[in-house]
């Protein structure tokens, strides 16, 4: 269950990006979710090896280059989809703002998973 609402935080934020920045597009809905598992498996894997390898640059600028890693991760995607399309790393960086904000509020709207599996194994 927790793998679908993921997914469906992914594939709305992806729109919602989408639909604000003129310079990213969606083509269908289908897209969208295919765009949010892709989005979720590239987050899963990729992105630890990004930020593993980018720690001295992100403790460096205080974090910063996480929009960095996280606009790397958009652009993989772009290149990965024929359905999305980015026109520049500019933009990804404003999308990867976007989508962390729009996960972020659906977080604290739904819930947080990680915060009620740990009351859970304190039992």
């Amino acid at each position: 269950m927790r793998l679908l609402i993921r997914w469906a935080i992914n594939t709305v934020a992806i729109v919602l990006a989408a639909y604000i920045l003129p310079a990213i597009s969606v083509e269908s809905w289908k897209s969208a979710l295919v765009a949010g598992v892709l989005l979720g498996i590239l987050n899963t894997f990729v992105r630890p090896i990004f930020r593993l390898l980018t720690l001295p640059i992100n403790v460096a600028t205080l974090g910063l280059f996480v929009l960095v890693t996280n606009a790397l991760i958009l652009m993989i995607l772009d290149w990965l989809m024929a359905g999305l399309k980015i026109d520049g790393f500019l933009w990804a960086i404003v999308a990867a703002v976007i989508i962390a904000i729009v996960t972020s509020i659906i977080n604290i709207l739904v819930g947080d998973d990680n915060k009620q599996s740990s009351k859970r194994g304190r039992r």
